[in-house]
């Protein structure tokens, strides 16, 4: 059973464990979202102005900005501090909320994604840790 936001452990029987998902219904990206830990943040670089991502998944990532509009395409850099590799993607807008927006990757380079899919995973089982710690 997924939970909004929660995922059920099959080997503990009604208990589940936030992992940070963010999940929501009307959400249309393909993969999961997974929020940054606050003291290794994963920046986002557009024309010289470093963002600190809300939430990234496989497919895009969210950042806040008043200075992008839906439809927007934009070359970008995104840094992951557990490998601290920079690498170049290509951003499209396609929601805005406020001053947040939820931005996919248009071109990503095959081994930036093989980064970005071990950092996601790398940072579930921490949070996984986190939740059950023995």
């Amino acid at each position: 059973m997924l939970e909004i936001g929660e995922l059920s452990l099959f080997w503990k029987k009604k208990k589940t464990a936030n992992l940070g998902f963010d999940g929501k219904a009307e959400d249309h990206r393909q993969a999961f979202r997974m929020a940054p830990d606050a003291a290794k943040p994963i920046l986002v670089t557009i024309k010289g102005h470093a963002f600190k991502v809300v939430n990234i998944s496989g497919t895009g990532v969210c950042i806040r900005t008043q200075h992008l509009s839906v439809g927007n395409v934009v070359a970008a850099t995104v840094r992951l501090p557990s490998e601290d590799i920079i690498f170049p993607v290509t951003l499209e807008v396609m929601i805005k909320q406020d001053d947040f927006c939820r931005c996919r990757f248009n071109q990503i380079h095959r081994e930036a994604e093989d980064l970005l899919h071990g950092y996601i995973l790398d940072l579930q089982k921490v949070k996984i840790r986190q939740n059950h710690p023995h």
